[in-house]
C-alpha cells in the first residue's frame, strides 16, 4: 500500500511540475506575462524537472537524472538574466553543461552512486547557487521576490532533509512548487522595474542629485479648439519637451494607450536622447523596440513614476515627468484609484524635486467623476 501511495504522489509531483511550465508558457502566450527569457527559462526548467521525476518511476539508472541536471543548468543562468547581461549568461551555460556532464560521467563509470548522501550533496551544489541569485533579487527588487525565495528555498530544504522520503517528499515538493510558481507569476513587477531602469540613461551620482528643485503636480487644461484633441496634445508635448531641453530638464514621457504617434515621439526623442526618455504603456507590449514598452496598468504606471523619481541626476539638471494623460487614467481605472496613486506619489515627487505634468480634459468628465 505504501509503495502504491509513493508511486501515485511521484506521478502527481511530475504532472504538477509539468503544469507549472505549461502555465508560464500559456500566460506568456496570452500576453498576461512579459515575453521575457526569465519566464521561458523557468518554463523549460520545469518541463525538464518534471521529466526527471517521471523517469524515476520506471528506472533508477543514471540517465534518469540527465533532465534534472539540464534543468539546473537552465535555472541558474536564466535567473542571472535579471542581474547580468546576456553575454555573461552565454559564458555560464557551457560551464553548467560541463558540470552536468562531469556528474553523469562519474556516475556512469561508477565514481558516483545515487545514494541518500549523494542526493543531499547534489542538492546543495545545485540548489544553493540559484538560492543566492534569488536573495540578490530580493535585495534589488524588494518584497515582490518573497514568494519566489520562499518557494525555492523550501524546495531546497525538502530535498536536503527528506531525500528518500517517498510520498512525503513529493507532497511537500508539490506545495513548495506551488509557492514557487506564485512567486514567478508575481515577478512581473521586478521585470517592470528593470525595464524602467534600463529605459533611463545612466545618471551621475551626486550629493545634490534629485534635489535641485521642488517637486510638484501640474495639471494642464487644454483650451477647446477646432483641431482634434490628439493634434493639440501632440503639439503641446513637442513644445513642452523642446522648452525642457533648452533648460537641461531631464524629461520622461509616459504615453498611455498609444495616444501619441511614433512620428511625434521620434521627433522629440531624437533631438536629445540623453535628456528625453519615452515609456509606452499598452496592452500589447510587443511594440516598436526603440521605446520602452510596459503593460498598461495602474501598478505599472506607479512603478515607473517611482523609478524615474529615484534616478540620480547631474546637479545642474532638473527632472520632469510628462504623463499623457490624466483623463485617460481616470476613464480607465476610476477616480479613486488615480487619486490614491497621485496622493501616494506626492511625497516622493517633492523629496526628489520631480515635477509631474499631465493634461486634464475637463470636458470629458462629469462633475461627479472628478
Amino acid at each position: 500500500m505504501a509503495a502504491e501511495i509513493d508511486l501515485l504522489m511521484q506521478i502527481a509531483n511530475s504532472v504538477f511540475t509539468f503544469g507549472c511550465g505549461a502555465i508560464l508558457l500559456l500566460l506568456v502566450y496570452q500576453r498576461k506575462l512579459e515575453r521575457n527569457l526569465f519566464y521561458y527559462g523557468w518554463a523549460i526548467g520545469f518541463f525538464l524537472y518534471g521529466t526527471q521525476i517521471l523517469l524515476r518511476v520506471f528506472s533508477t539508472a543514471s540517465y534518469v537524472y540527465i533532465p534534472m541536471l539540464l534543468a539546473f543548468v537552465i535555472f541558474f543562468p536564466f535567473s542571472l538574466l535579471m542581474l547580468s547581461s546576456p553575454k555573461n549568461i552565454i559564458v555560464l551555460l557551457p560551464i553548467g553543461f560541463s558540470i552536468a556532464i562531469l556528474f553523469l560521467g562519474l556516475s556512469y563509470v561508477g565514481g558516483l552512486h545515487f545514494s541518500e548522501s549523494f542526493w543531499i550533496v547534489a542538492s546543495i551544489i545545485f540548489y544553493l547557487p540559484v538560492t543566492a541569485v534569488i536573495i540578490i533579487h530580493r535585495r534589488l527588487f524588494g518584497s515582490s521576490v518573497d514568494k519566489l525565495l520562499i518557494g525555492w528555498f523550501s524546495l531546497f530544504v525538502v530535498n536536503v532533509f527528506f531525500p528518500m522520503g517517498g510520498w512525503i517528499t513529493d507532497t511537500l515538493a508539490i506545495f513548495c512548487k506551488s509557492v514557487l510558481l506564485a512567486g514567478i507569476l508575481s515577478y512581473d513587477f521586478a521585470i517592470l522595474t528593470l525595464k524602467v531602469r534600463s529605459g533611463l540613461s545612466s545618471g551621475v551620482s551626486s550629493p545634490l542629485a534629485g534635489y535641485g528643485g521642488s517637486g510638484q503636480l501640474e495639471l494642464v487644461v487644454p483650451r477647446p479648439r477646432e483641431d482634434p484633441p490628439l493634434v493639440i496634445i501632440s503639439n503641446w508635448i513637442k513644445h513642452r519637451a523642446s522648452e525642457n531641453m533648452k533648460e537641461n530638464v531631464d524629461t520622461s514621457l509616459l504615453i498611455l494607450q498609444d495616444t501619441i504617434s511614433y512620428e511625434v515621439l521620434r521627433s522629440i526623442a531624437w533631438v536629445k536622447p540623453d535628456l528625453v526618455h519615452v515609456f509606452r504603456f499598452s496592452q500589447d507590449t510587443s511594440g516598436n523596440p526603440e521605446f520602452t514598452t510596459l503593460k498598461y496598468g495602474i501598478t505599472e504606471i506607479g512603478a515607473a513614476i517611482t523609478e524615474i523619481a529615484k534616478k540620480e541626476l547631474k546637479p545642474e539638471h532638473r527632472r520632469e515627468i510628462v504623463l499623457i494623460d490624466l483623463s485617460i487614467m481616470i476613464h480607465t481605472f476610476g477616480t479613486s484609484e488615480v487619486y490614491g496613486l497621485l496622493l501616494n506619489k506626492i511625497g516622493l515627487l517633492g523629496a526628489s524635486g520631480t515635477s509631474l505634468v499631465t493634461p486634464f480634459h475637463t470636458q470629458t468628465h462629469e462633475d461627479r467623476d472628478v
